[in-house]
């Protein structure tokens, strides 16, 4: 009989344990760092009204005004890490944050925007193949998919439902050349090897790009595709995240870049 209450005792203790090797510490790690940089954000968050108030007064006379006479949106931001290259905001979500790029994509995903490690908790970061001011076709900026603190891109998932969409279908992105309205017209369900992540950099495979994402879409709205290649110079952002339906896929809500 005591030698059965110790052998529950032993597995009860070893069950104990592993809980909070597996899983205790694991969530309240990335609990605290969410915290932490959370609190961050906060205390750097720029002030996009100002900047978007600057935008709207613009007339196509002021276009002559040298871009050096305006200051830097992000200088503060930059100030605290030289790696920014835009702050990310989404009305109706937990999406307000700061995106980075590095020389690689694996720096951000262990790292926060201090730069330090921050128990897989990580930063929104811009691919690294990618123009910094978001002046190419297709501009993919990554997160990871922390459930149960809803942080990082975990809302992404949310525009899988396309009510969710039609309620907050737009976002804004500030850049070093000021504020920008994002307009979302797509999510897609894709795994992490599909076309849509490779880098677009000659105008010849732009239309068999957009294309790739009307065909891989769950759904779209707003844009139709004719529409979308009819533009001169379109800027598609793409917000991409693990959505775990299966191994390796990922989440990718579209917009563009007004």
């Amino acid at each position: 009989m005591w030698a059965l209450a110790a052998v529950l005792g032993c597995a009860f203790a070893y069950c104990g344990w592993r809980y909070y090797t597996d899983a205790y510490l694991p969530n309240r790690q990335i609990t605290d760092a969410d915290r932490h940089q959370r609190e961050l954000f906060a205390r750097i968050r720029p002030h996009t009204e100002n900047v978007a108030q600057t935008n709207a007064d613009s007339t196509p006379d002021a276009e002559i005004q040298a871009e050096e006479d305006l200051p830097d949106p992000l200088a503060e931001l930059k100030a605290e890490n030289d790696d920014t290259v835009g702050w990310l905001t989404i009305e109706g979500t937990n999406i307000d944050y700061p995106i980075v790029q590095a020389e690689d994509n694996g720096f951000y995903l262990q790292r926060g925007f201090d730069k330090q490690e921050n128990y897989g908790l990580g930063c929104p970061f811009l691919d690294s193949r990618c123009k910094s001011l978001f002046s190419g076709l297709n501009s993919i900026v990554y997160a990871h998919h922390i459930k149960g603190n809803a942080a990082m891109f975990a809302d992404i998932a949310k525009y899988k439902d396309r009510t969710f969409m039609e309620k907050y279908p737009t976002g804004t992105l500030l850049t070093a050349d000021g504020m920008h309205d994002v307009r979302f017209f797509a999510y897609m369900t894709i795994p992490s090897t599909a076309p849509e992540y490779s880098i677009v950099t000659e105008e010849k495979e732009r239309d068999r790009y957009i294309d790739s994402i009307y065909k891989d879409a769950n759904y779209t709205a707003q844009i139709s595709c004719e529409e979308l290649k009819d533009k001169d110079d379109p800027h598609l952002l793409l917000l991409s995240t693990c959505t775990y339906e299966y191994w390796e896929a990922r989440g990718v809500l579209v917009g563009v870049i007004e």
